[in-house]
């Protein structure tokens, strides 16, 4: 996951060209299996259920330090790979985060291309310990979705290496093991879905199960590159 500091100017195409012949590097090598660059936080917002009541926050959101500015799902053939990859991004020795999380479960479906992209992500509140009965919650309103051809990828994060963040301080990339102090919750995996526009995928993150256990931040997409 890319991280930009709130309020830090949004990357041009310029900037962008490093990222991408990187991107292309590792697609030829067949490590990168999915990537997309997300709108602007202030864009973006985070629904969330309190005593059977949803309520819905518009970003950017004083939580955090920092926002996601993109994300890319890779295969590496352990925590070391994964690592030197997100070293030798562009991203990173640009002095911007990197955060390198497992995936402990992706699940990839047909993707309807009706309507935008939005990836929502699921944040988990400190001391929160999901249950079976948590996820087989998710699972039936997930599957629900994608009969719908809204939704068509979702993970779940952890139950492998530790995460780790990355930066470059001083022309050195310096790694920290998880959890990071930058953020009160932590993330616990995320969905990627299509809706007619922002107030649909809002909806949908208000309805999903997980709103009732912690934050689901909605954001959405500006374009995918996959492998």
């Amino acid at each position: 996951m890319f991280n930009e500091s709130e309020g830090a100017a949004a990357p041009t195409s310029q900037d962008m060209i490093p990222m991408g012949r990187y991107a292309q590097e590792l697609a030829r090598a067949r490590k990168l299996r999915r990537g997309f660059p997300l709108a602007a936080a202030s864009e973006g917002a985070t629904a969330r259920v309190r005593d059977g009541k949803p309520f819905v926050v518009d970003g950017p959101f004083p939580e955090t330090k920092e926002h996601v500015a993109g994300v890319w799902i890779i295969e590496a053939a352990d925590r070391a790979e994964a690592l030197a990859i997100a070293k030798r991004c562009p991203h990173t020795s640009s002095g911007s985060a990197t955060e390198v999380h497992a995936l402990a479960g992706r699940y990839v479906f047909d993707d309807s291309e009706k309507g935008r992209p939005f990836i929502l992500v699921f944040h988990m509140e400190p001391g929160f310990v999901p249950g079976p009965a948590n996820g087989r919650e998710m699972i039936e309103f997930g599957t629900a979705l994608v009969h719908e051809g809204k939704h068509f990828e979702t993970a779940h994060l952890g139950g492998g290496p530790a995460a780790a963040r990355l930066e470059a301080k001083a022309g050195k990339i310096l790694v920290t093991d998880g959890p990071f102090a930058e953020t009160k919750d932590q993330v616990g995996g995320y969905s990627l879905i299509r809706a007619d526009g922002r107030a649909e995928a809002i909806e949908i993150a208000k309805r999903f199960p997980h709103a009732k256990w912690g934050p689901v931040e909605v954001r959405e997409i500006l374009f995918f590159d996959d492998v």
